[in-house]
């Protein structure tokens, strides 16, 4: 019911805008999110855009990829940020109930910054996940790499 609700939809509706210039016609981004017609258990309702022309592709693919979209792997990721660093950790409330305790946090955004571009880095070279019957990084799934890095490889730069 939702893919031929989208399906209608897209009849109609469009990301991009056609933008007429003097040497012709392109397609710039519209800024046009629509509500996706399924809400989950976790988020309810959320509005979906499209920033990629999808304009070569039928209503019928447009829905299909609409009706798989997710933000799982971000969630994730943004997960792994918030259990692992602890210097972005959330302040305590103190026993006594005076205040917050920020005992496990650095007030330093740089070394915060360094601490997430090394996380950032482990996850997409180091950090495997089952997919598709193999273990693989996200870089390996890409084609970015071929090789599982280690931390060691990260950290010194090898």
């Amino acid at each position: 019911m939702a893919f031929l609700q989208l399906q209608e939809l897209f009849e109609h509706h469009h990301f991009h805008k056609e933008v007429a210039t003097s040497s012709g016609t392109h397609l710039e981004y519209a800024d046009n999110p629509i509500l996706h017609p399924l809400a989950t258990i976790d988020r309810g309702l959320r509005s979906v855009d499209c920033t990629t022309n999808l304009s070569s592709l039928e209503t019928k693919d447009v829905a299909t990829l609409i009706m798989n979209i997710n933000d799982n792997a971000t969630n994730t990721f943004i997960q792994h940020i918030r259990r692992r660093l602890s210097i972005l950790e959330r302040p305590l409330t103190t026993a006594r109930g005076d205040g917050k305790s920020y005992i496990y946090s650095n007030f330093n955004p740089k070394y915060a910054q360094m601490a997430i571009t090394i996380l950032r880095t482990y996850y997409n070279f180091c950090f495997v996940f089952k997919s598709n019957g193999t273990m693989e990084t996200p870089a390996q799934r890409l084609g970015i790499t071929v090789k599982r890095f280690d931390l060691k490889d990260i950290i010194y730069l090898r």
